[in-house]
């Protein structure tokens, strides 16, 4: 589904000549880009764009961060060598689609690279005089995309301002929350333009009424502002201040919250020097990324960052946009319970993403821009756009149609997971949870095990029917781009059934392994060859208790004889091989059985498509099943998961015989309650929706 990226190469630092002297390479820790001049490093090479007016064809400099341009070269601008760099990028085919291969940096992408374009007319200018306007086409093109963007923002900017407008303004609030009598030593009372106003010196008190040792921390808050802006000589650095003031407020009470803001906002009222003025507008930014102002705050820190947006100086106007937009998603989020880490202080420091790594089942990786907003339905959408797949169960079915109508979420097919390789524990993560901020609890767990565990996992999580999960009824696809979809779909559930027959998830017979393996090796390796000496791992092909076993002529004979399939064949055979088993599409959960006494002590539910089933770890056997139309209903708490099904059995009556039907309850005591409870409640909408649909169309 993806091109191969197991080449060896991916494990070490690949470097590309950029031009100027200037040589890029991937950090292998982070997987971003960086780039160095002899002992000069960074991680970013411009801060300036070269991009194409659409009016004029004319080349123009755009500034990443103060949104500056300019018709000639920026004495800092770094020009980039893009025909020598286009020269590492090489054209390849997988299921007759073109994907493009960087030989220096191990990169892949569907998309083709912009430099390609740049040396693809460089090459023709001489023999064809259409090459310059079809340059000239493509980048009106990306521009014309880049204006898209603009505009949506531009639209929620003015639906903000035009929110704030109508809220309390900051002087307004100042006046009734700030602490006025602060002046002289019978504390008279004070100006309030006056109290918010920028200064060098410390306050001596809080703006906020704040009492006692919260009036104490607030002073020494207001010193790491004033440090980090630069208000004030400090023999401390600027990081040092921040992570001193984000971990004070980060773990400081709500009070202590709101006084750093209106810490920032003081500093940032009528301050005289440009670059304290930037500083302080980043350090708002990192606020906004950490947690978000109380409910009286939250009007008025809006209408000051609206104040703003016109703002002639470098850089102010944009950094104002930046934080008025991200006003409301922290206030959607909520407070960080961890720290930023110093890749998220970084990055929007700078107003930019950070590149994630997101991983696949057969060990490749795509790279995934976040930062510290980003949450994981966000990353999850952004990697199916990536991959080209639909995301959601179905695209126009009756079980979307009932989602939208009751404004609920429509489960995703596949899904974001986090996962420990320590102890393969894998975790799917709950839509609003911030990607880098489960990043910030890797490294504070790393730190203490002196170890690297944790990793992103793209995979599916809800099993629905084949039908549904494809995209063929979308009718914004034609043909062409649905069957992409859906192979590249298919390719992504057969990379995650035959890693599940590996690894042992799915208990099967040693006959299907070994059927199994043949259809592996009929998929990886084409038709068998009589003149070819095969050896095969096993471990690679068979679950471990099987392969111990195996005898590989078993394999191969049975691979003999399914000459003739193509890969894709060999694909859907394996599929529909495994979607025959009861145990599909499982998701594993550990519990242990309450008031039940025929069930041993350890038990796994096993949550399919169809129903949930009670599995005995050691043997594998099925003990108990609830299929869902058996379900009269079910729930969860903290500890706990509880089903209650129907059950009928033989009666007699008044001489006669009869059936009556009885209600199980069963209890499980588990810490996974929501998990499992989230997952039934997919499952059963879905087949509630699919009754009504074929219902609606049997009446019609």
């Amino acid at each position: 589904f993806f091109p191969d990226r197991s080449d060896e190469r991916w494990l070490g630092t690949p470097m590309t000549s950029v031009g100027g002297g200037w040589t890029e390479h991937v950090d292998g820790a982070s997987g971003r880009k960086y780039y160095s001049k002899g002992s000069e490093t960074r991680w970013e090479l411009n801060d300036w764009d070269e991009r194409m007016d659409p009016g004029t064809g004319r080349v123009y400099y755009f500034h990443k961060r103060t949104h500056e341009t300019s018709w000639t070269p920026p004495p800092d601008y770094i020009a980039v060598d893009r025909v020598a760099d286009a020269s590492k990028w090489v054209r390849k085919e997988h299921e007759g689609r073109t994907y493009f291969y960087n030989e220096g940096t191990n990169e892949t992408t569907w998309t083709k690279p912009a430099c390609l374009n740049s040396a693809d007319a460089a090459e023709e200018e001489d023999d064809d005089d259409t090459a310059v306007p079809r340059q000239e086409e493509e980048k009106k093109a990306a521009v014309t995309e880049e204006e898209d963007i603009e505009v949506d923002e531009d639209e929620a900017v003015r639906k903000l301002v035009a929110k704030y407008a109508e809220c309390q303004d900051f002087k307004s609030f100042a006046e009734a929350n700030f602490q006025l009598n602060r002046k002289g030593l019978f504390k008279s009372r004070t100006e309030v333009e006056k109290v918010l106003r920028w200064k060098s010196e410390v306050i001596k008190t809080a703006l906020l009424n704040l009492n006692g040792e919260l009036a104490s921390e607030a002073v020494q808050m207001f010193r790491n502002v004033t440090g980090y802006m630069g208000d004030r000589e400090s023999g401390k650095g600027k990081k040092e201040h921040a992570a001193k003031l984000l971990t004070n407020a980060v773990n400081g009470s709500v009070e202590l919250k709101n006084e750093a803001y209106c810490q920032i906002v003081k500093q940032l009222t009528d301050n005289p020097s440009e670059e304290s003025t930037r500083r302080g507008w980043q350090l708002l930014a990192l606020l906004l990324a950490s947690f978000p102002p109380t409910d009286v705050l939250q009007g008025p820190l809006g209408w000051f960052c609206s104040q703003y947006l016109e703002d002639p100086r470098p850089g102010v106007a944009a950094w104002a946009r930046f934080c008025l937009l991200r006003l409301p998603k922290i206030i959607h989020l909520g407070a960080r319970r961890e720290l930023l880490t110093s890749v998220e202080v970084e990055s929007t420091g700078r107003r930019a993403a950070a590149s994630l790594r997101v991983y696949f089942l057969d060990g490749t990786y795509v790279h995934v821009d976040v930062d510290a907003w980003t949450t994981a339905l966000d990353a999850a959408t952004n990697v199916a756009t990536v991959l080209g797949i639909r995301t959601t169960s179905t695209g126009r079915g009756a079980f979307a149609q009932k989602k939208r109508k009751q404004k609920t979420h429509t489960p995703k097919i596949f899904w974001l997971f986090e996962v420990d390789k320590s102890n393969d524990e894998e975790r799917p993560l709950e839509r609003d949870e911030r990607l880098l901020e489960v990043v910030s609890y890797w490294h504070r767990v790393n730190e203490k095990k002196k170890s690297h565990n944790f990793r992103f996992l793209y995979k599916a999580r809800h099993f629905f029917p084949s039908d549904d999960n494809a995209d063929d009824d979308d009718e914004n696809l034609d043909d062409d781009k649905a069957r992409r979809r859906k192979s590249i779909q298919t390719d992504l559930l057969y990379v995650q059934a035959k890693h599940d027959v590996v690894e042992g998830a799915y208990p099967c017979s040693p006959q299907d392994a070994v059927t199994l393996a043949a259809l592996q090796l009929q998929e990886e390796r084409g038709d068998y060859d009589d003149d070819v000496e095969y050896r095969v791992d096993l471990a690679t092909y068979l679950p471990e208790k099987v392969a111990r076993t195996a005898d590989q002529d078993d394999v191969l004979k049975l691979y003999a004889k399914l000459a003739g399939y193509s890969r894709e064949e060999a694909r859907l055979s394996y599929l529909d091989y495994v979607k025959s088993w009861k145990i599909y599409g499982s998701t594993y959960f550990g519990v242990e059985p309450r008031q039940a006494r025929e069930l041993p002590p350890h038990v796994v539910l096993a949550v399919t498509a169809k129903g949930i089933l009670v599995v005995d770890p050691d043997t594998n056997d099925f003990l108990q099943e609830f299929p869902y139309a058996t379900l009269v209903t079910w729930g969860h708490s903290p500890t706990s998961f509880v089903v209650v099904t129907t059950a009928s059995t033989a009666s007699k009556s008044g001489g006669g015989k009869g059936t009556t039907t009885n209600q199980l309850k069963s209890y499980f005591a588990t810490e996974q309650g929501k998990e499992i409870n989230a997952l039934v409640k997919a499952y059963v909408d879905y087949l509630t929706a699919q009754s009504t649909s074929h219902s609606s169309a049997a009446t019609a």
